[in-house]
């Protein structure tokens, strides 16, 4: 009998474990300006990597402070939104963003996943229309 309980046991804990692993993490302050997400790195237009918690805020100039966790440390770097893309998967908006280090745009690039209903959706569509009218395009890029 104590076989049965012991297995149950570690039934559930495994069943715990795999909805933890699969939620998305998501959180917004109520004027929108900071949020924290789920992101993923991608080269070449394929994703590198699985989702990590992020930290993001908006700053002055259009810009996005991120705070990567990863293990023990934070990683903080600065992001410039680029595009949105075409075909996102259910439920979810995802959004990139280009590095910037001291003003220069890097190669790097970050998928940022963001739940559709979420209140930062409408000010990041604000900040891809700023962009895009800074740079002459007409609508939205998408990637």
């Amino acid at each position: 009998m104590q076989f049965v309980w012991l297995a149950v046991l570690i039934v559930v804990i495994g069943a715990m474990w795999w909805i933890g692993y699969r939620m998305e993490p998501h959180w917004v302050s109520k004027d929108g300006q900071r949020f924290m997400c789920g992101t993923q790195e991608f080269f070449h237009g394929t994703l590198a990597g699985h989702p990590r918690e992020t930290q993001v805020a908006f700053m002055a100039g259009g810009t996005l402070h991120i705070t990567q966790k990863r293990v023990m440390r934070r990683q903080r770097s600065l992001w410039t939104l680029v595009g949105k893309s075409a075909d996102p998967p259910k439920g979810l908006e995802i959004y990139v963003a280009q590095q910037s280090v001291d003003g220069v745009a890097t190669q790097t690039m970050l998928a940022l996943r963001i739940p559709k209903k979420s209140r930062c959706i409408a000010l990041l569509d604000a900040e891809l229309a700023k962009a895009d009218a800074k740079a002459g395009r007409t609508s939205p890029k998408t990637v």
